[in-house]
């Protein structure tokens, strides 16, 4: 018996040895592959690797099929990838075609495959016209389960590998520690770099589950800015330890959990690098922003955080770089700090584009050949992304495969029935409710009319969608009369009648921007509305209910609201989702999910603040006193049809709840028995 033993744990270890080498000649021979080409390369072909172009437009019209143009350009240059936008969109089948397209006008013999990308974040960043959308990043935070997050990150995967799109421009990894901030907001899982890291990885995990590579974003961090750097060049004064402590944690979770690209952030950080530049909009000097920052880039991310995988830019096209450092100086200070993928660099959006393309692409060559820019540092980005795609199996030619399998594949997964249930149900779970006055919520008081107000006409669907699901449930109290309208566009005489004819008035509240909280300006033209419409519900005896439908700071912005909910999602819809079984256009989950648990008795509140909201001063700015504090949320009571009183849900009331309703089914059964019931059960039981 022990010579068996033996024999077979020999033959295990000898197995393992072999595999071991295998494993090694296998790595061996693709990083000899990866060097074999890039010894066999131009310095064109090196510097067009290094670039992601965007075939968005072409002669002003979004491109959902390349042209001949586009597919001479994307045949003669071995670009590294392109990027698609909702332009490129209309259904899954179309998507699916031009992303075949794409490789199909890219191959040849030796050359790589693109690196296929979009920004396909979930919630309020989403390309793609038809598919799921999910609910977005802050939901998943006031949801709190990594379980959530993982799933979004497999739902999108899903539907991004059945497209033909290889990386997914995600997750944003910025922490929303700026209230102010004008560009992430929703965007952020939280205000707290432990939940961003920890449900960021979860999402990575998702996405990586379907094969798709992530990019995780904006590094080192655009959570803290008060300006937009599509517009303008932000900057933020902190030092390596504040950002190590807070904004980079997110970052070094996405590293360990594999994130093959790393997109850089258009802002300045004085206190790290403190080079400058002679800005070409103003003639002064500016600080180097991250994108360009060698110190940022490939001291900080990549020596002191270990990072070995690509480094992409944000766009280059963005006012941030072009504006002040313009396209070919940014090309040179982006690549020399570090950088692998320079993204939309030029736009081919016309012939003209294409010529400024190809003059672009010459200038680079030259400054590279002439020493400008660095060739040690191209030939290491350009192996970086040969062995990136090694890995995915991209270094050998394109080959599309049965073309109408993969197409009936796209219809039948992108915004599929079951994805679109899962996506209704997390909206559910990241309902939060942040004031309940007097248990108004669920609404169940019968004979009731209620008025639902929206800030957008195309969320009136939304709004109907939400109460025709609660319907369908049997949970609108009997009597009860729902009037949908937008308060954007409805006359105030017709909208001042509606509210004094109402017990009930529920209205959209949406904030992108800290102005918007302030009646007295232009932004706050809709707050205003809502501070008259509050007043006037009451005076005339109603219940008012704000939705927050947005950032989440509005909730303290109107104390003398009955009830305030949030729901983290102002996306509408264009149709209702059940008029067709595929290719539905994307729509928001989120407020026909709010409207339906504001009616759903029996059901839970699960939703928690992922953020800190601040205090509002009297001039509606945030002041430095938490409101309502980071995890705070409220529950429904839970009704006892026993006792016929409501109680607090926590796990005591909820098990003597299940007790008194244990109670009452047995009462109910035994007045049946031994009442009117009783003939019926005697035929049934003979003697009884």
């Amino acid at each position: 018996m022990k010579k068996v033993a033996k024999r077979v744990l020999s033959l295990a270890l000898t197995a393992v040895l072999l595999l071991s080498m295998w494993s090694f000649g296998a790595a061996a021979g693709s990083a000899d592959e990866v060097e074999r080409m890039l010894r066999a390369m131009t310095t064109e072909e090196k510097i067009t690797q290094m670039l992601m172009i965007a075939p968005r437009y072409f002669d002003g019209v979004g491109v959902t099929q390349l042209n001949e143009p586009l597919k001479a350009l994307f045949g003669r240059y071995t670009f590294g990838g392109a990027i698609l936008f909702s332009q490129n969109s209309v259904n899954a089948e179309q998507m699916y075609c031009l992303t075949d397209s794409l490789q199909q006008a890219n191959a040849k013999a030796d050359k790589p495959q693109l690196l296929i990308s979009i920004d396909q974040e979930g919630g309020s960043v989403s390309r793609l016209a038809t598919g799921t959308l999910l609910t977005g990043n802050m939901a998943l935070g006031a949801i709190g389960r990594k379980s959530a997050a993982l799933r979004s990150g497999e739902i999108i995967g899903e539907e991004l590998a059945a497209l033909g799109i290889t990386v997914d421009f995600a997750p944003v990894l910025d922490v929303n520690n700026n209230p102010s901030n004008p560009v992430i907001g929703i965007r952020s899982f939280s205000d707290d770099p432990q939940i961003v890291a920890s449900l960021g990885q979860a999402f990575i995990n998702g996405l990586h589950r379907n094969g798709i590579m992530t990019a995780l974003k904006h590094f080192p961090g655009h959570g803290d800015t008060g300006t937009d750097s599509h517009t303008s060049l932000p900057l933020v004064d902190k030092g390596y330890d504040e950002l190590k402590n807070n904004e980079l944690i997110p970052f070094a979770a996405g590293i360990k959990a594999g994130a093959e690209m790393i997109m850089t952030a258009h802002i300045q950080y004085p206190k790290i690098d403190s080079a400058t530049y002679c800005s070409k909009l103003t003639g002064e000097e500016i600080c180097l922003p991250a994108t360009l920052s060698r110190k940022i880039m490939t001291d900080l991310l990549r020596r002191d955080m270990g990072y070995n995988g690509i480094i992409v830019t944000d766009a280059m096209n963005m006012d941030a770089i072009d504006k002040h450092f313009g396209q070919r100086d940014a090309a040179v200070l982006a690549i020399n700090a570090g950088v692998d993928i320079l993204l939309m660099p030029v736009a081919p959006y016309s012939e003209e584009g294409i010529r400024a393309l190809e003059t672009y692409i010459a200038e680079l060559v030259a400054l590279a050949e002439n020493g400008t820019i660095s060739m040690d540092n191209v030939n290491a980005s350009v192996r970086r992304i040969l062995t990136l795609k090694d890995k995915h199996g991209m270094l050998k030619a394109y080959d599309e495969g049965n073309r109408a399998a993969k197409i009936e594949k796209a219809v039948a997964t992108v915004g599929s029935k079951a994805h679109h249930e899962e996506e209704f149900k997390m909206a559910k779970q990241a309902v939060t409710l942040t004031k309940n006055d007097n248990d108004l919520l669920p609404l169940r008081e019968k004979n009731q009319k209620v008025l639902i107000l929206t800030a957008y006409e195309n969320e009136l669907l939304s709004v109907n969608y939400g109460r025709k699901l609660a319907e369908d449930n049997a949970l609108i109290p009997e009597g009860t009369e729902i009037t949908v309208g937008c308060y954007g566009t409805t006359p105030v005489e017709t909208l001042t009648a509606q509210i004094r004819q109402s017990d009930v008035v529920i209205v959209i509240s949406e904030v992108s921007k800290v102005a918007a909280l302030n009646p007295k300006t232009a932004q706050g033209a809709r707050s205003a509305g809502i501070d008259q419409m509050l007043r006037l519900a009451h005076q005339s005896g109603a219940k008012f209910i704000v939705l927050s439908a947005r950032l989440p700071y509005d909730c303290v912005r109107y104390p003398d609201a009955d009830a305030v909910m949030l729901c983290w999602l102002d996306k509408g819809m264009s149709e209702d989702p059940r008029e067709r079984e595929h290719d539905v256009p994307q729509y928001g989950p989120c407020i026909p999910a709010a409207i339906y648990m504001m009616f759903a008795r029996g059901e839970r509140i699960t939703g928690r603040l992922p953020v800190n909201v601040p205090a509002l001063t009297e001039d509606y700015t945030f002041s430095e006193e938490i409101a309502l504090k980071r995890g705070f949320g409220l529950d429904y009571k839970v009704f006892c049809p026993l006792c016929g009183e409501t109680h607090e849900s926590g796990l005591w009331e909820q098990f003597l709840g299940v007790v008194h309703l244990i109670v009452y089914v047995l009462q109910e059964v035994s007045a049946f028995l031994t009442g009117r019931g009783a003939a019926l059960w005697r035929r049934f039981l003979p003697g009884a």
